[in-house]
């Protein structure tokens, strides 16, 4: 079993997020490295508000924002069941690609905006995700894990 480091909670080995308090339940050791080069092209997120987690494959373009049926537009990270119009996300909020150096994040021109961990992010500026980040759209909290 490994132990939650801020709740204390136990959980099956493998497990990548407290249930109790949704912190990281990696060894800080592997959270703290910061070389982009050796991230992979996965991340594993849970939604704050409402703990759903879930597993992006970044090898395509994966865009982030509400579904709109009357327009056929569906992202691949939909958090319009997130409460996502009254937290302030856009249709089209983000997006993640893979950049030279890994996954890159980029706010579409949002309404409400995009933060990595405390960095109000640039419209239309790719950012490279760390390896443990919390990622802002709007005021919907994810935090994410790169594998």
């Amino acid at each position: 079993m490994i132990r939650c480091k801020t709740c204390d909670a136990l959980f099956y080995p493998g497990t990548l997020f407290c249930q109790e308090c949704g912190d990281f339940l990696q060894d800080p050791a592997v959270q703290n490295e910061e070389n982009p080069s050796s991230l992979g092209s996965k991340i594993h997120y849970l939604i704050s508000g409402s703990g759903r987690q879930g597993k992006l494959d970044c090898n395509k373009p994966v865009w982030i924002g509400r579904a709109d049926p009357d327009q056929g537009y569906w992202p691949q990270l939909d958090l319009t069941e997130e409460r996502a119009v009254e937290l302030g996300v856009s249709r089209r909020h983000a997006l993640i690609q893979l950049g030279d150096q890994g996954p890159v994040l980029v706010d579409q021109s949002s309404t409400n905006g995009t933060w990595i961990d405390q960095e109000q992010l640039i419209p239309e500026k790719p950012y490279a995700l760390p390896r443990v980040a919390q990622i802002r759209f709007g005021r919907l909290l994810l935090r994410t894990f790169l594998e």
